[in-house]
């Protein structure tokens, strides 16, 4: 895989790049080249872009040829790293879109914004603040999603349903679902699960919805059969049946108060009508509850753990994640031991990594 970017640098990155005048990286117009081919074989539409970092990796002039066909400007290109998220991508194209095969062509990658930083709440941060115009490229992006006819996959999470990004994510998915005819969206853009890759094909891709979503993805419908399909449309429950069969297997948990519980020194989680909501137990240092103040290095490990790794959506408030209850199955019991087998799961991955909280 070769990786290609528009980039916008600070002083710390050096003088070959343009310098922000913000003081925040800015990488955008992202390109993943696989085998010879310089075909557009699909794209993504994701939260922002994260850890890949220009190189001092030389284009040649055959390369800066084919990639002017991409560019609407005279903005330079440089040589990225690949990062996880990228090559979670190819798995999910060479699998979903190619029988297993090598990928050979070009899988374009969008963000709903492109400020460059690995920790969410700290892009979103530096987002209230930001000030550069590339910040967002929906306009370029939508025009060459158009030039480029192939499969679109979105996976931005649950960021697109944040008040700041819900009218950017609205508008990329009308395009993307009924512009570009992709049907293996739900046509009510709430109906929908947009899983980060790195969640779908890594501690998800066994999880019932992230199967039943590559398959559609794969088939470009909804209209098939699979078995289970109540998890898609699920039926409706009450939130004391689950929790009542919860309380029954978790003892162990410590409960604040009927509907609340701390199962990770510092983290508890919240039942809640429709969902499970996880935040932090202490405040923020400066007093609040918001997801986004809590910006030391454990507590942004867990929150991108969270979104990452176990598929929640997040950050929102005081909720670093969020995740509905027919995630998990369709009556109280599975439902209840699905929660307590993740939250375990979380606490182990919690502990390898040394959080403390």
């Amino acid at each position: 895989m070769k990786v290609y970017a528009h980039f916008i640098g600070t002083d710390k990155d050096g003088v070959q790049y343009r310098r922000s005048k913000d003081g925040f990286q800015y990488r955008w117009r992202t390109l993943l080249q696989f085998g010879n081919s310089w075909d557009v074989i699909g794209s993504v539409v994701m939260k922002n872009p994260g850890s890949a970092k220009p190189t001092e990796g030389i284009i040649t002039e055959c390369e800066r040829e084919h990639l002017a066909a991409f560019a609407s400007n005279d903005l330079p290109w440089y040589v990225f790293s690949p990062d996880n998220t990228m090559r979670m991508i190819e798995i999910m194209f060479t699998y979903s879109k190619n029988d297993g095969k090598p990928l050979n062509g070009v899988i374009q990658i969008f963000n709903l914004f492109n400020i460059r930083d690995a920790d969410l709440n700290k892009a979103l941060d530096k987002s209230q603040t930001a000030v550069e115009t590339v910040f967002s490229t929906i306009d370029d992006d939508l025009r060459n999603i158009k030039e480029h006819a192939s499969p679109i996959y979105i996976g931005w999470g649950g960021l697109g349903n944040q008040k700041s990004f819900h009218e950017s994510a609205k508008r990329y998915f009308d395009f993307i679902r009924n512009g570009m005819g992709q049907h293996y969206l739900f046509e009510k853009f709430s109906e929908n699960r947009f899983y980060h890759p790195q969640y779908l094909m890594g501690r998800g891709k066994n999880r019932f919805n992230s199967q039943w979503l590559l398959k559609a993805f794969s088939l470009n419908t909804t209209e098939f059969c699979f078995e289970g399909m109540d998890y898609i449309h699920p039926v409706k429950l009450e939130t004391e049946s689950i929790l009542n069969v919860f309380k029954q297997t978790a003892t162990r948990y410590k409960w604040y108060e009927n509907k609340r519980c701390m199962f990770y020194p510092g983290l508890q989680v919240t039942f809640d009508k429709k969902t499970i909501n996880i935040r932090f137990v202490e405040r923020a240092k400066n007093g609040t509850f918001n997801s986004l103040d809590y910006q030391d290095a454990s507590h942004q490990k867990t929150t991108k753990i969270l979104l990452e790794e176990f598929g929640y959506c997040g950050p929102e408030k005081a909720w670093i994640g969020r995740k509905e209850y027919n995630e998990f199955g369709t009556s109280p019991e599975v439902i209840a031991n699905g929660i307590i087998t993740e939250l375990e799961e979380i606490k182990t991955v919690l502990k390898c990594n040394n959080i403390d909280l």
